[in-house]
Parts: structure tokens; sequence; C-alpha cells
């Protein structure tokens, strides 16, 4: 049987280079700010999960920290190890880590929760290879009614004229760790007990819906194929 993830790893083998050129420019506008959330990283060990083609881990060893970085596509890893060649890269699963508790100082997540079938697991994964007192970051993205207009086009156009019941792999809630109180909830299950958070607005100018379906299309994996999954009559 095909799972969640078995798909969201084919697709963003796939996709990898579509992703880095269209919209890693995107995501990439919140990598300041989740560093900044991590504080002084100089001279840090600090290990990038779900790390794509690794613009955060150029911009976290800029800062100074050693860094390592892991992801569960291939190509991205490929892609990143070229940008990157101070940083460590590694194809893994952030599920399931490979490193010794307590390996690192800092760990990051740019967008990497949405793309996971147990997220949760993840991020006990992280507690557990971080040092006592280590920081844990990530970003994610605000659902359509706080400003992810983009997604909300997309959804409002299938809702109307489509279903979003199709024959996919069920999904995690892919909003829910922009939840505050459901974050707090999931990280203090896991260990740990100091919170701070921050909003960001991001950015991709497209002058049209044909151009939006392009990019889409191009550069994101579960849209695609809610759409295609699409049957009209």
């Amino acid at each position: 049987m095909v799972t969640f993830k078995d798909l969201e790893q084919s697709g963003w083998t796939h996709k990898a280079l579509a992703y880095d050129q269209h919209f890693a420019p995107v995501a990439d506008q919140a990598i300041d700010a989740i560093l900044d959330l991590a504080g002084n990283v100089a001279g840090c060990e600090l290990l990038d999960i779900c790390c794509g083609t690794g613009n955060l881990a150029a911009s976290a060893a800029a800062r100074g920290a050693r860094v390592t970085a892991i992801d569960f596509a291939p190509t991205m890893i490929e892609i990143a190890r070229v940008k990157v060649p101070g940083a460590r890269f590694e194809i893994g699963d952030a599920e399931t880590l490979r490193f010794s508790n307590g390996s690192f100082d800092v760990a990051l997540c740019s967008f990497g929760l949405w793309h996971l079938a147990e997220p949760d697991k993840a991020i006990a994964e992280a507690e557990r290879v971080l040092k006592s007192g280590g920081i844990y970051a990530y970003s994610t993205w605000l659902p359509p009614e706080q400003g992810f207009e983009m997604f909300a086009l997309v959804l409002n156009a299938i809702q109307t004229h489509g279903t979003m019941k199709v024959d996919l792999p069920p999904a995690p809630p892919p909003f829910r760790f922009a939840d505050q109180d459901e974050a707090k909830r999931s990280l203090t299950a896991q260990g740990f007990t100091d919170f701070s958070f921050a909003t960001k607005t991001a950015f991709w100018i497209g002058s049209s819906g044909e151009e939006l379906i392009d990019f889409i299309y191009k550069a994101i994996v579960r849209v695609p194929m809610l759409i295609q999954a699409q049957v009209f009559f």
C-alpha cells in the first residue's frame, strides 16, 4: 500500500530541482527568522532536519555553525552538497535520526513538519539528539484564514468545483503546528519547556492564475496530486 510518506519522498525526489528554482525563494524568506529564534549559533553543532536544497544550512554555516543536515530526498541532498561544501549532508529520516543522544546544540526544521507522516515522532527525535538545554526551532505555514492566500485560492477552487474526498493516502493535518496551543502541547509532550513564536509574511509574485497553477505543479507535491485526483463531469 502506498502511504503519505511514500508519496512525499517520491514527489520531492522528483521535484528537487524545480523546488530549488521556484519554491525555495518563497520558503527561504523564513530563514533569518528561524535562525534568529535559535540565537547565536556561532560555534554550535547544528542539525538541519528536512534540509531541502541546503539554503538554511548555508545561512547557518555563514553564521558560524558547524552544520549537519539531512533530507529523505537524495536529489535534494545532491543539490545541497554542491551549494554548501562546508556542511555535512546525509540522506536521512527525520522520524528516525541516526545520531546519538545529545549530539547537537541546535536542531532546526524549516517547513519539514508539514511533510512528515509522524511529526510528533520527529520532534521527539530532535529532542533526543539535542544536548541538555539545546534549542529546537521550526517554521510552518499559517492556515488560509491567517494569511496563506496561495493555499486558500487553490483550496477554495477545489471545494467549489471539485471535492476534497479523493483517492489519496490520508495526510496529517497540515496546519497543526501553526496553532500555538497545539504546538506547545506537542513540544511539551516531547520534553521542551520554553517557547517563543514569531510570524513573518512571505511573498510569491505572479501575474495570473495560470502562472500560479504552473508554479504549483512545478514545485509542490501534495496539491498537484489533489488536483489531479479530481473527477470532472
